[in-house]
């Protein structure tokens, strides 16, 4: 007979991977400082209402909105039970959204020339580590970016350390764990000739660009990236003033979930933490507007190439899901942790794109910024913008 535990922790090891995939106010920035985007505002903000309706007590969502040389953000509920209302400075977890940044610091290796995509992943680990193929086929960098490698959603022997705990499923999970489980693995199918979607294999290409340039992914991420940006608010362990605002988060039921931890092993999977401002920056590099170094504004422009295409399912570019909305192309993401969601979505040629963060891990976020972006997307174009 299996024990309730057993099934419990069983159950909460399946969660960190699903979810691994993410007072009012309103303000606008930009040309058209004071007045509302292009975007029909009304719809806007409804969408947004709407969303926070269907969340519990004590929850809050924030949503920016990129749109043109205009901005627009507004923001819903609270930061935790009797707390202070959710704002653009907020901090929250923005899970699988890392994923994205690991994958620009890989297009930005690329781009200086200091990595090859096809490189094979065991030339960046130590040679005591075997790394699994299949076929005759050896796992590489681009497969990994663009979840080809064949790897599973997660390592074989995650969840099974001594240290784990179901509510903080990867703060226990360390590099030495990853290269047993990575010398464990079966591959689902030879490297490169399908699509799995593989916390694992992000996590790994984290921990490879870290050790290639002989630093943490903390650092890298941070000097890299969100430093070059001017993202004050993007971190892994929060400097004073953002973790002051750094909100609780939830379960769908309302009751306060711990913040996830990470070690070096997957932290490239998901472990960032990020405000609305920060994220509409980041939104804003991606369309060419943040004034990014010409170097990192190099690398996000390969981060938008294609390097798989899922037939019948869009392609993949660095860490980017790309699909056709409406007629429009989309590059996004989502993201989820214990208690937190979040979605990123962008058209470039359009120049306008939506940023989601919420501190309930509850469905809708994902659904919402799709609309969100449809609705921005939609009316850019009556308007003769895009």
């Amino acid at each position: 007979m299996i024990s309730s535990s057993f099934r419990y922790r069983s159950v909460l090891i399946l969660a960190a991977g699903l979810l691994l995939l993410g007072c009012d106010l309103l303000e606008s920035e930009g040309a058209g400082q004071g007045d509302p985007t292009r975007g029909d505002t009304t719809t806007v903000a409804s969408l947004v209402q709407e969303r926070h309706n269907e969340q519990p007590a004590g929850t809050g969502v924030v949503v920016g909105i990129v749109d043109g040389s205009d901005q627009q953000t507004l923001a819903r509920g609270v930061t935790r039970a009797e707390g202070d209302s959710v704002d653009t400075h907020t901090v929250f977890e923005i899970g699988s959204i890392t994923k994205t940044f690991t994958a620009l610091a890989l297009a930005d290796r690329v781009e200086q020339g200091a990595v090859r995509l096809g490189a094979p992943v065991a030339a960046s680990l130590p040679d005591s580590v075997d790394v699994p193929g299949r076929d005759g086929t050896s796992i590489t960098l681009k497969q990994l970016v663009t979840h080809t490698a064949g790897m599973p959603r997660l390592p074989p022997n995650f969840g099974k350390e001594p240290e784990f705990e179901s509510t903080d499923p990867y703060a226990a999970y360390s590099v030495p764990e990853l290269y047993r489980g990575l010398e464990g693995t079966t591959l689902l199918h030879p490297p490169g000739t399908a699509y799995q979607y593989s916390n694992f294999g992000v996590g790994l290409l984290g921990h490879l660009l870290a050790r290639r340039s002989d630093t943490t992914y903390r650092a890298l991420i941070r000097d890299r990236i969100s430093a070059r940006l001017g993202m004050e608010d993007t971190w892994v362990e929060l400097p004073e003033g953002p973790n002051q605002r750094l909100a609780t988060g939830h379960r769908p039921n309302g009751s306060a979930m711990p913040h996830w931890h990470w070690r070096e092993s997957m932290a490239g999977a998901g472990v960032l933490r990020s405000s609305a401002r920060d994220m509409v920056t980041y939104l804003k590099a991606q369309l060419g507007q943040a004034g990014a170094p010409s170097p990192l504004r190099r690398a996000i422009e390969r981060s938008h190439t294609t390097l798989y295409d899922r037939e019948g399912a869009g392609p993949i570019a660095y860490g980017w899901h790309v699909r056709e909305q409406n007629g429009h192309t989309v590059f996004w993401h989502n993201g989820e942790t214990g208690g937190f969601k979040s979605f990123i979505g962008f058209n470039p040629k359009q120049n306008a794109g939506v940023v989601v963060l919420s501190n309930v891990a509850q469905g809708g976020s994902t659904e919402m910024g799709f609309a969100l972006l449809d609705t921005v997307l939609t009316n850019t174009e009556e308007d003769g913008q895009g």
